[in-house]
């Protein structure tokens, strides 16, 4: 009889532990109090502020190139030198029809105004003698010895004497102001002349770096020929150029936190503030260019144009709330574990939302065990075994993989 119920007992304990190992395993970890960062996420490229294209100002011939690609120059350094004979023949033309525009204006030596002084003088005395003479023919009309018709003959030749007279220092008053005019478009015509002169040397616009190598000496080059690239490359005046997703450029707005990776400091996290926001689109990849100036980060000052990386746009933070790894939340629910029963949070109040974690404003507190595997409609009430993780390693589960140096979350 004994022996009996012993063999009762151990099927009973077989019988139950054979249940209890066909129950279906479920990952589980505690809510805890952490921080938690509700964030986008871009890719990005350190560029300059702002790249300065050198290009030909005219059309010529390539006949000096003082740098090369990596050199720094300052703001009015000579880059290259874009020669055109014709450019050069016109400039000296300009000067020399100046030189001849001056010297026929010049009031006192002028062969013009010479030529009209010599024609108003003889005028001048042409008039005087129409003058005594028409005076003389008065007086003899007054004894008789002149008629009528003499004196009307003599009045007209002195009107036609003035007349002439005037004309001539009209005529002259007129060449001088065109003559003036001449000297101030011959002026103009030089000034252009020189200006193209000056447009063959090129300068740089910035205090900067040379990007590209220049084009090659004795290059024939259109107006507008690309030549070489200028830029700032000074780590502090470098920005973050991110590609924001156009679903997500309307959470974007000026002075905005953002918290950045680079490629080329791995584990480092650099601080950011958006600085300008482009509003066009690429066209093909449907993205809105981003700039971010980086504020703060150890290696700040060894940032270099071309370095790439990874940008979240911080959107809200706590630095203390009830969290749960991201993967916990199924459906818009959690499921909790209770003395190896599922349930679903009832009152459940999500917050703010992470790569890595949920904040839970209501519904559940901290040290509970949730669920982070997948389970079904039907779990609650369902008994389970469970498998444990700590909540600082399940709440990494949900990070990108490292094998590309991507993002890795808050």
């Amino acid at each position: 009889m004994v022996t009996l119920g012993v063999v009762v007992v151990v099927c009973v304990i077989a019988g139950g532990g054979a249940l209890a190992w066909l129950r279906p395993m479920v990952t589980v970890t505690e809510a805890v109090e952490g921080p938690v960062v509700e964030a986008f996420y871009s890719t990005g490229t350190v560029q300059p502020d702002r790249e300065f294209p050198i290009k030909s100002n005219l059309a010529g011939v390539v006949t000096e190139v003082r740098v090369d690609k990596g050199a720094r120059v300052s703001k009015g350094d000579v880059l290259a030198v874009v020669s055109d004979p014709e450019v050069v023949f016109r400039q000296k033309k300009a000067s020399a029809e100046l030189r001849e525009k001056l010297q026929r204006a010049e009031p006192t030596g002028s062969p013009v105004l010479a030529e009209f002084d010599a024609k108003i003088l003889a005028s001048g005395e042409m008039l005087e003698l129409a003058r005594r003479e028409q005076q003389r023919v008065t007086r003899m009309l007054e004894t008789n010895s002149a008629t009528q018709t003499d004196l009307d003959a003599a009045m007209d030749r002195l009107k036609r004497n003035w007349s002439e007279y005037e004309s001539l220092k009209a005529q002259r008053s007129a060449k001088q102001i065109e003559m003036e005019k001449d000297v101030e478009v011959a002026r103009a015509a030089l000034a252009s002349a020189e200006w193209n002169i000056e447009q063959q040397t090129l300068r740089s616009p910035i205090n900067g770096v040379v990007l590209d190598r220049p084009t090659s000496l004795g290059t024939r080059v259109a107006v507008n020929d690309h030549l070489m690239q200028i830029a700032d490359v000074t780590p502090t005046n470098l920005v973050m150029r991110a590609a924001v997703d156009e679903e997500d450029k309307n959470k974007v707005r000026p002075g905005q936190l953002v918290r950045m990776t680079l490629y080329s400091f791995p584990g480092e996290i650099f601080n950011g503030q958006v600085d300008r926001i482009y509003d066009k689109a690429d066209p093909d990849r449907r993205t809105f260019e981003v700039d971010v100036k980086v504020t703060e980060g150890t290696g700040r000052e060894n940032l270099a144009a071309g370095m790439t990386g990874e940008l979240a746009f911080v959107i809200a933070e706590k630095s203390r709330a009830v969290v749960v790894p991201s993967q916990a939340v199924q459906s818009e629910r959690v499921v909790v574990e209770r003395d190896g029963v599922l349930s679903v949070v009832e009152n459940l109040q999500l917050g703010l939302r992470s790569v890595e974690r949920v904040e839970i404003i209501a519904g559940l507190k901290t040290g509970e065990r949730v669920v982070i595997s997948p389970v079904g409609e039907d779990a609650p009430g369902q008994r389970v075994r469970t498998r444990f993780i700590d909540p600082a390693v399940a709440a990494h589960v949900n990070k990108v993989a490292e094998k590309d140096g991507s993002f890795k979350g808050f």
